[in-house]
């Protein structure tokens, strides 16, 4: 009887805390991932605040699950504070771009979804990951990989939207890419000609065939849209728009792009042109000077003076948020140093110096972590309050419903004081 009376005395010592917290705080405790909107060119939140998203693209789920040590793994990786490599104390970022590898284009890899497989992929992969990168207050991205002509897929892709977006309709956090990167190069004849709108128009027709079909199952998840020729090409889209709502264009933009000094105006008028009308997205971005990732094109040889700073700078001008291409030990370009194999656990030495962009990507993450962040309707404190003191969390309650903030099986003061830490804003 004693010990009782002592746990709800500590839990209505807990629920004051909290309570002191929201009233006496000159800042306010926002929950982490709120629905976002389209409103002309940018992302907002419901509050109206513009939004800028920018974070950390993952490879494909089956291989990080199965090859590279775990995404569970990985995303605590990304979310470590404590990691002081580079020029920062630790990890920010806000969103996490998933990779799914469609299962035609992609046949030797692990764990692919397929229309066969889908219950089992859903339940045992995605839905783990959605949920647990909720929990860490990510918004993620899901990426039907395709690289390729988007009429050559319209079948499997619809296939494939079919089945998540009604799965993922709830999930504020989730935003859907269609596809990854379109060609359409329809006459052969590269592109900045006029034919650039012809070469959209192809696309559009498909996209716009997927955003109907996400939209009559998920009403209000962001949509992102690539262009053609790798999303290379999103101008047009700012005079032949899509038909719907919340959708924000795709931008890829590498090296190779952004150093050519003919071409490397045109890149940049391609978004600057599609941002005045639409919000944009850089999906995939990254560079190396290893000459192990490089290639006829040099796609992604560059450095942080002549490529990663310039980049970002440009990216921040125009409001444009990011994903970094990509977490990884091997796949280009990595940011981490090779691992053994089995990848070990914990933190992984990061690519380091002025031609690797692992420390790069962390810094520019926490440089601007306080910046454009989503802040909506106040949370409901007592939920934290409910799980005090409980002794059984884990992943299958979703470490109970996040208040486990140390996933150690309880939620104590260490939590309490993550809980001030990681939700209130400085």
């Amino acid at each position: 009887m004693r010990f009782d009376r002592i746990k709800i005395l500590q839990t209505r010592f807990v629920q004051v805390v909290i309570v002191c917290m929201l009233f006496c705080s000159i800042t306010p405790l926002y929950a982490a991932t709120p629905w976002l909107h389209v409103e002309g060119n940018q992302i907002k939140d419901p509050a109206g605040n513009v939004v800028v998203l920018r974070g950390i693209a993952l490879i494909d789920l089956g291989f990080l699950e199965d090859l590279e040590g775990g995404a569970i793994e990985m995303i605590d990786r990304l979310m470590d504070r404590n990691d002081s490599q580079g020029d920062s104390p630790g990890w920010y970022p806000k969103v996490i771009r998933i990779m799914i590898a469609p299962y035609d284009a992609y046949p030797g890899y692990p764990s692919k979804w397929t229309p066969a497989d889908d219950e089992e992929y859903y339940t045992n992969h995605l839905r783990p990951f959605i949920d647990y990168c909720k929990s860490r207050g990510l918004y993620v991205i899901i990426d039907w990989h395709y690289i390729g002509n988007t009429y050559d897929h319209v079948a499997t892709t619809s296939d494939f939207w079919t089945h998540m977006a009604p799965r993922f309709a709830n999930d504020s956090h989730v935003l859907f890419e269609l596809f990854n990167e379109p060609v359409n190069d329809i006459f052969g004849d590269w592109i900045f000609n006029e034919t650039d709108v012809n070469d959209w128009l192809s696309v559009r027709q498909d996209m716009q065939t997927w955003i109907d079909i996400v939209r009559s199952y998920a009403p209000n998840n962001l949509i992102l849209v690539a262009g053609a020729y790798y999303s290379q090409v999103i101008g047009p889209v700012a005079s032949y728009p899509l038909t719907g709502d919340n959708i924000v264009i795709v931008s890829h933009i590498y090296p190779s792009h952004w150093l050519d000094g003919w071409a490397s105006p045109l890149y940049k008028n391609e978004i600057t042109t599609c941002a005045a009308v639409y919000p944009v997205m850089m999906t995939e971005w990254g560079f190396t000077l290893d000459p192990n990732y490089d290639d006829e094109w040099h796609l992604l040889i560059g450095a942080i003076t002549d490529y990663g700073q310039p980049l970002a700078d440009f990216r921040e001008q125009y409001g444009i948020g990011n994903t970094a291409w990509c977490a990884s030990d091997e796949w280009g370009t990595p940011m981490f140093e090779r691992q053994t194999d089995p990848p070990p656990p914990g933190t992984w030495p990061l690519r380091c110096g002025e031609g690797e962009m692992g420390c790069f990507t962390k810094d520019i993450l926490y440089q601007k972590r306080n910046n454009d962040q989503p802040t909506p309707d106040f949370i409901d404190f007592t939920d934290f309050a409910a799980q005090w003191g409980r002794t059984d969390c884990n992943l299958s309650n979703v470490w109970c419903s996040s208040a486990d903030f140390y996933q150690d099986g309880s939620v104590l003061f260490d939590d309490l004081e993550a809980f001030v830490d990681d939700w209130l804003y400085p």
